[in-house]
């Protein structure tokens, strides 16, 4: 479908003119003034409206707030027949893409007009894409566990303001990325860039011009008119460094000035360049231990350290197991058309039983491997890798439970759980140990079996 364009300029020849220029390529309507044009524009909202900023019943960056206002997917060019550069930059920023100097030539147009159009385009491709991603984290992030509704009041509490750094702290897999886009979805900088760097992926070398781009012949090898690095990427939206603790000792250091001044320099360069993005770094590490081992700043890590977050791993939240798995299946259905609507008894007793030690994304991607492989409409525990699993074996040495293992464990939990407290005299650890599980784990079973000490 083609795009429409409306043209608004009192000079009939300009309306003539810029009519048969791009009348080939696309759907063009024209009005002589504010007041009819904007009687076209709510009839049928254009793609691009090319607006004349000296029209007689109007003025023209009124105009154009009042497009951007009712109207604000319409791009907007201004046309002008003087160069004034104050009009320039209050046109930017009311909302223009770009402005026109009379008289204008026919190439210029089409090449303006294209390139606004195919802006609008990428722009709702993204805006698409980071709607769906936004979904995809609200549900990654629906558990129901007391530990990720203090996450969710937390983030709450943090995401309007966006200088002081946020570190995320958990296992691999846990999911730090997502919660990291969580907060940039909430913040005030959602409409901006999303820049995740794996600071463990970039060579020692290049780490400082990856982060922080160079300017022209900064080295050798260096492109003509330097690079923006990841940070410039990030302007007015958010830049995620993942695995921080692995950030070599130099990079360290200019990451410090960073956070303290807000500010740095490309490699090579003397241009001061603001940040205007927030920082949200992330670890899997114990980073206190690697300071003391002399692998990471000490200072830096009391800078990042302004607000820390530590997700906890799944085995330790079991009442988001099953939410999660259940956002997982919906969001394959989606993906493979698949209509898996349930989770049998004890395919979700295998679920929670289980020690998960790739966190959620293992739990992501058993789902992936379900709607791949298998089919119907109910979840079955032979689908689980892991279905095996289905007796609890005792570590040697304790006869209690080796008298035990004869039994069918999927029909005599309760009863191992009982003997096992009473062998160990109601110490839950204790009877965690005998029954070769986590002790968190047993005290979810016992609440499921209403069982008391």
């Amino acid at each position: 479908m083609e795009a429409t364009l409306l043209i608004i300029d009192d000079d009939k020849s300009i309306r003539k003119a810029f009519s048969m220029t791009l009348s080939d390529s696309y759907e063009v309507h024209s009005a002589a003034n504010g007041k009819s044009g904007l009687s076209q524009l709510q009839k049928q909202e254009p793609d691009l409206v090319l607006l004349d900023i000296g029209l007689p019943d109007t003025d023209g960056l009124e105009l154009l707030k009042t497009i951007k206002e009712t109207s604000p997917e319409t791009v907007v060019i201004m046309v002008t027949a003087f160069r004034d550069i104050k009009m320039v930059v209050e046109a930017t920023k009311l909302g223009a893409f770009d402005y026109l100097l009379k008289p204008i030539d026919s190439h210029e147009l089409r090449l303006t007009v294209e390139n606004a159009l195919e802006n609008r385009l990428l722009k709702g491709r993204i805006d698409l894409q980071q709607r769906t991603e936004k979904t995809r984290t609200q549900g990654l992030f629906s558990g129901k566990s007391k530990a990720m509704q203090d996450i969710h009041d937390l983030v709450d509490k943090i995401a309007p303001s966006i200088e002081p750094p946020v570190l995320i702290g958990g296992a691999t897999g846990a999911g730090k990325g997502v919660l990291a886009r969580k907060i940039h979805y909430k913040s005030p900088n959602c409409k901006g860039p999303f820049i995740s760097v794996n600071c463990g992926s970039i060579s020692k070398e290049l780490v400082e011009s990856e982060l922080f781009g160079y300017a022209r012949g900064a080295f050798t090898g260096a492109r003509s008119n330097g690079r923006k690095g990841r940070f410039e990427e990030a302007a007015n939206g958010t830049i995620f460094l993942d695995e921080i603790g692995v950030l070599p000792l130099d990079a360290q250091t200019t990451l410090l000035s960073v956070l303290e001044d807000r500010a740095f320099y490309r490699v090579g360069g003397n241009k001061n360049i603001k940040v205007t993005a927030r920082i949200i770094a992330a670890t899997n590490l114990d980073l206190e231990e690697a300071v003391k081992a002399g692998s990471f700043r000490q200072d830096l890590l009391f800078r990042l350290n302004v607000i820390f977050i530590s997700v906890p791993p799944l085995t330790e939240r079991p009442d988001d197991i099953l939410p999660l798995f259940e956002h997982f299946m919906q969001l394959y259905n989606t993906k493979t058309s698949k209509q898996f609507s349930s989770i049998s008894p004890e395919a979700a007793d295998l679920l929670l039983s289980y020690d998960w030690p790739g966190n959620v994304r293992e739990l992501q991607n058993i789902m992936e491997r379900i709607s791949l492989l298998e089919s119907g409409n109910i979840i079955l525990p032979e689908y689980l890798p892991f279905a095996a699993r289905k007796t609890t074996t005792a570590p040697e040495g304790a006869p209690m439970l080796q008298a035990a293992t004869d039994l069918d464990y999927d029909k005599s939990k309760q009863q191992l759980i009982e003997r096992a407290l009473k062998q160990s005299s109601g110490n839950v650890s204790k009877a965690a140990k005998l029954l070769n599980m986590a002790s968190h784990k047993l005290r979810y079973r016992m609440k499921k079996m209403k069982i008391t000490v």
